[in-house]
């Protein structure tokens, strides 16, 4: 039985090891080449590979976009990321595994694969060859690292002197700055599996930080823990303050551009006058952490960011918003004005107040209204409540989205039980539940019912608040969910049966309308194989 791999490279070594695969008796079959992270974990679900082999490549965020996308995969497979660090020499890691045999067959065809060119080095702490070289080197890392997390809890000038001649610390006796990316649960449950992986990556992440330091006043980059990167940052050679000021925007929007994976925060301390008080500046991150929920679309966390856009909580408008949208629930809910609203009250009225208990308290108290008119029909929809540390990783924005997508389902299910008075509505709605699998139009629907396109598309609209088409959509969408959570069928195959022929607009159209990606929606609600 052949492992199906796919592959993602640069041409040359695709090229060698392809040409390797196809000329020599092995155990795996190259099953796919693909042209980016993205693609190789879509093909790797589509073909349930049992391997990923990936070149890394800068800017090192993009594979931190990698590892997230594949845990919101559901596969498990085997992956081994390798990075070429001179014209002959590739360092590579791979996932730990519990049969070691398996693991070094495919170490041996990668390593075989590109022997004619390169000479592979294995990451790995316990590997004989160069053991004590890579253990010498992770050991003084990881002194200077402890150094570093030293100075972040408190230390006294002559502390930090014996520490940067200790360790060689780049750092000035006095002015700096602190740059904090929080990579937000980049490394999850598996790290027992990857923190090989994850290591090799994150040193690259490391260099490519000190890469912009070195373009300035130099500074250190240290891990916190494996998701908060702390970049120390020297004050600059400058009296000028308006240089000053242009030569900060430079280095943040450097390390905005290198830090820009899906899930990261980032935050930026004040100006910070002497090493005794960096550790005020990295308790400031403890506290401006707490905006995240409320900031998602902030390039970067400052206390001067929070102060310039945070406001007064308007209590009347929020009673005013809150009763319009009650209204709309109990007496037209098929109102197109009801999402606009809810819009308006989370995204226009709490998130600049900065008030979780606003937000609580607003959530749940439309909740309860639907609930209440609604009973066990929105019960079964109904969003779960988050728990106030949980919420820190999400955003006001998904939220929302959550929220006008259970009232939309909302809308299906009452349609579905044709709480709707005109006849040839409740006939449309027939039509539709019965043929949503099929390329259904407008045209093709009120020619079924003799009568015209304007005066079908008019009466509908007016009836449930939505274009049929819209409808339609809506329709497929909460099928397709359905499916997702009942069966393992693939994305393609769930996308035909719901009357989506192409999967890519199949994919834009659920993330649109659910706020997940099919694969992220999978994985949370997808049927169980284990028990």
């Amino acid at each position: 039985m052949f492992s199906k791999i796919i592959l993602y490279s640069e041409d040359k070594i695709v090229n060698m090891i392809y040409n390797f695969y196809r000329t020599t008796k092995n155990n795996f079959s190259i099953s796919y080449i693909a042209n980016s992270y993205k693609d190789s974990i879509e093909k790797a679900v589509e073909l349930n590979a049992e391997v990923i082999i990936i070149q890394l490549k800068h800017p090192v965020y993009k594979i931190h976009n990698f590892f997230y996308d594949l845990a919101m995969s559901n596969i498990y497979p085997v992956v081994l990321i390798f990075n070429v660090i001179s014209e002959n020499q590739i360092i590579y890691s791979i996932t730990s595994h519990k049969d070691i045999t398996y693991i070094n067959k495919i170490k041996s065809f990668f390593t075989q694969s590109l022997s004619e060119k390169y000479t592979c080095h294995f990451d790995y702490i316990g590997e004989e060859k160069d053991s004590n070289l890579v253990m010498n080197f992770r050991i003084s890392k990881l002194e200077k690292t402890e150094y570093l997390k030293d100075i972040l809890r408190g230390v006294i000038k002559s502390e930090f002197l014996y520490y940067k001649k200790k360790v060689n610390l780049n750092l000035n006796y006095y002015g700096y700055y602190v740059y904090i990316c929080n990579l937000m649960e980049i490394e999850y449950s598996d790290h027992y599996l990857n923190k090989n992986i994850y290591y090799l990556t994150g040193e690259e992440f490391i260099k490519e930080c000190e890469t912009i330091l070195d373009e300035y006043s130099g500074g250190e980059v240290f891990y916190i823990n494996p998701n908060i990167l702390c970049i120390i940052i020297n004050d600059f050679n400058c009296t000028s303050v308006a240089t000053k000021q242009c030569k900060l925007f430079e280095i943040t929007s450097k390390l905005n551009g290198i830090t820009n994976s899906k899930t990261a925060f980032r935050y930026m301390s004040s100006y910070i006058k002497g090493i005794e008080n960096i550790r005020d500046a990295y308790e400031s991150f403890h506290y401006l952490k707490t905006y995240n929920f409320f900031c998602s679309d902030a390039k970067l966390l400052t206390q001067e960011y929070i102060n310039s856009i945070k406001k007064e909580i308007d209590y009347t408008l929020i009673d005013n918003t809150i009763k319009e949208i009650k209204e709309l629930i109990n007496y037209d809910i098929f109102n197109i004005e009801l999402n606009k609203l809810i819009y308006k009250l989370f995204l226009d009225i709490i998130k600049p107040s900065f008030d979780y208990n606003l937000y609580y308290y607003c959530h749940t108290s439309l909740s309860s209204e639907l609930v209440d008119r609604y009973s066990n029909l929105y019960k079964k929809i109904l969003p779960e409540s988050s728990p106030h540390k949980k919420v820190f990783f999400t955003s006001i924005e998904d939220k929302c989205s959550e929220f006008i997508d259970s009232v939309n389902q909302l809308r299906s299910e009452l349609s579905s039980k044709y709480m709707i008075k005109n006849s040839i509505v409740i006939q449309v709605l027939n039509f539709i539940h019965i043929h949503y699998m099929e390329d259904i139009t407008v045209n093709l629907i009120a020619s079924s019912l003799n009568i015209s396109n304007s005066y079908l598309s008019q009466i509908f609209k007016k009836e449930i608040g939505m274009s049929i088409i819209k409808y339609i959509i809506n329709y497929r969408i909460e099928k397709a969910k359905e499916l997702f959570s009942s069966s393992d069928d693939l994305i393609y195959n769930i996308a035909e049966k719901v009357g989506f022929f192409d999967e890519k607009h199949f994919s834009k159209t659920f993330k649109k309308i659910t706020g997940l990606t099919p694969m992220q929606y999978k994985k949370k609600n997808g049927k169980a194989k284990y028990i």
